[in-house]
């Protein structure tokens, strides 16, 4: 028995006001890794803490994880997550390093995916923010680099201890390598990394209150 009731027009509302916010945060990444990101709001879903480890292909996997709790208008939790081959890719894309083994990122690899996650975060809620005439802050950023399993593991704790529902939002974010005009998102290799955002069933009535009266 779900403690949710959104029908799929507040998914697509949802949806829509989250790519507000996301693409913000793709003219803020794209500055700092110079060159073109596009992000975007492929669905989102209502999950379980038990079902978030469905989220991990390779659960021995060496990957980093940057996680952010959001307070003031809304609370929630923002995860960004980077698979191994994403993590060594955006770390050379956006400051030409070059890093095999995860595990021996220094203070000044976890500094750049600190940054990462305050410019994609602080993108997404100043987009939310403007738009739904509210503040919403976040916390420093956590780096946590760890195989998968046991990342999302605790992640799932987290989320237990808050509320056993919430809403997820999958972001796909992808980096041009190309130089081509148009650059098309997906969820296979050329993902980058995916950002999901956790609200609870009073975080996620509250925004769908502030959209209708934005809106109205």
């Amino acid at each position: 028995m779900t403690m949710f009731n959104l029908s799929q027009e507040d998914r697509d509302q949802l949806k829509e006001l989250l790519n507000i916010g996301v693409s913000h945060a793709g003219t803020k990444l794209s500055q700092m890794a110079s060159r073109r990101v596009a992000i975007s709001v492929p669905f989102i879903d209502i999950k379980t803490a038990s079902t978030v480890a469905q989220f991990v292909p390779k659960e021995e996997e060496v990957s980093v994880a940057v996680l952010l709790q959001l307070t003031g208008g809304v609370e929630g939790y923002v995860l960004l997550y980077f698979p191994h081959h994403a993590a060594v890719q955006l770390l050379n894309s956006i400051c030409g390093k070059q890093v095999g083994d995860l595990r021996a990122f220094d203070l000044y690899d976890r500094s750049v995916f600190q940054e990462v996650g305050n410019v994609l975060a602080g993108g997404m809620l100043t987009g939310l923010a403007q738009f739904l005439k509210v503040q919403l802050l976040h916390s420093v950023p956590d780096v946590v680099i760890d195989m998968s399993g046991a990342m999302f593991n605790s992640l799932s704790a987290t989320m237990i201890a808050s509320h056993d529902e919430f809403v997820s939002l999958d972001v796909a974010i992808s980096v041009d390598r190309s130089g081509d005009d148009e650059i098309e998102v997906g969820l296979e290799e050329e993902a980058v990394g995916r950002m999901f955002l956790f609200l609870g069933p009073q975080a996620t009535t509250d925004i769908l209150t502030l959209t209708r009266t934005m809106v109205s």
